[in-house]
């Protein structure tokens, strides 16, 4: 599959929403929504060789008193050559909540004893709805903790999020049209 043909995929994804939208509804149009972004994530961590896995389960560190959860995950796993390089999360919109809740599960992952130390963080969401301070907060608390950076890619930079203005909307289409130059840094950084 080619790049392009992944483009078009995505634009052919968001513009049925509207029609999702009418016939069956806003909770039904939010969640396509939300799988426009994973199958974007998808097809181009497959593109360029990896092999995603979702509900790919990983078991946290063990506390002092032995407690260990067994559900670490995030939304792309992404393997090759059957080793765990990238962890990618996927939003619609970036707001300050999943934000911190991302964090909270990348920290989590980076302590689980099933995780490689080399394995690289990035989210990939349409816009962004989080404040500057809460931002640069929680980018910052992950890599004091860990030494490493995650990578923010917003496919779709034109407009912060605005929520009279939704993606399942036709008259805010070109607000979710997707930016090359962001997805190509994605692809850049898939690579690397």
């Amino acid at each position: 599959m080619t790049f392009e043909t992944i483009i078009e995929q995505y634009e052919t994804e968001v513009d049925e929403l509207p029609a999702a939208h009418a016939e069956d509804g806003g909770g039904t149009a939010r969640h396509k929504s939300g799988l426009i972004y994973e199958n974007l994530t998808f097809r181009t961590a497959k593109a360029v060789g990896f092999d995603p896995k979702k509900n790919d389960y990983k078991k946290s560190k063990k506390t002092k008193s032995g407690k260990q959860i067994k559900n670490l995950q995030v939304d792309w796993h992404c393997y090759k050559s059957g080793l765990l390089k990238k962890l990618v999360e996927c939003k619609t919109y970036l707001d300050s909540c999943y934000l911190k809740r991302f964090i909270d599960d990348a920290l989590d992952l980076h302590l689980s004893p099933e995780v490689p130390d080399d394995v690289e963080y990035a989210i990939l969401a349409g816009q962004n709805a989080c404040g500057i301070d809460a931002f640069e907060y929680n980018l910052e608390k992950f890599e004091e903790y860990t030494g490493k950076k995650i990578k923010v890619f917003f496919v779709n930079p034109l407009v912060k999020r605005n929520s009279k203005k939704p993606i399942y909307k036709a008259e805010f289409r070109q607000n979710f049209k997707l930016d090359k130059t962001v997805y190509n840094e994605f692809i850049e950084w898939l690579q690397n």
